[in-house]
């Protein structure tokens, strides 16, 4: 009578690890066949677009202090801006881009542009100048005014 016992004690044994089994074996494909609840995108990183104007050499006006002395500035820039297509219109009315920094710049005093505030000011307002509609269709926005080379003689 105790092979009996032994036999159904085992087999009870065999039965639930049996079962332990076959619900882990199903508890794992029923994860794996679940949907993600939120599928982890990458966000899109653009590369910025820059466009490098050709260097300007303006003159300024005389100071307010020093009537006499006549100096110039010799400034290269970068302009980024969103997208390649906002380039290309700057690029398609680059003349107008040139002139808009030439007069801007050409109003400046030596002695605003010596002082980092007034570079900042300077790349603030020519960033302003040209943020603008360009056509009917066209308008560009310039993200930032990069001053690549900047001499006051």
């Amino acid at each position: 009578m105790q092979t009996t016992k032994k036999k159904i004690s085992i087999l009870n044994l065999v039965l639930i690890l049996i079962t332990l089994l076959a619900t882990g074996f199903a508890a794992y494909l029923w994860l794996q066949d679940s949907p993600k609840t939120k599928p982890h995108v990458e966000p899109e990183v653009l590369s910025p677009v820059f466009l490098t104007l050709k260097p300007f050499t303006i003159s300024l006006p005389p100071s307010k202090e020093n009537l006499e002395i006549n100096k110039i500035l010799y400034v290269g820039m970068v302009l980024r801006v969103a997208d390649e297509e906002q380039k290309t219109v700057l690029l398609d009315y680059l003349p107008e881009v040139r002139s808009d920094v030439l007069l801007l710049t050409s109003k400046q005093y030596v002695n605003n542009l010596k002082k980092e505030s007034g570079k900042l000011e300077l790349q603030e307002q020519i960033k302003m100048a040209l943020s603008r509609q360009y056509d009917a269709k066209h308008s560009v926005k310039i993200d930032e005014v990069l001053f690549t080379d900047f001499i006051v003689r």
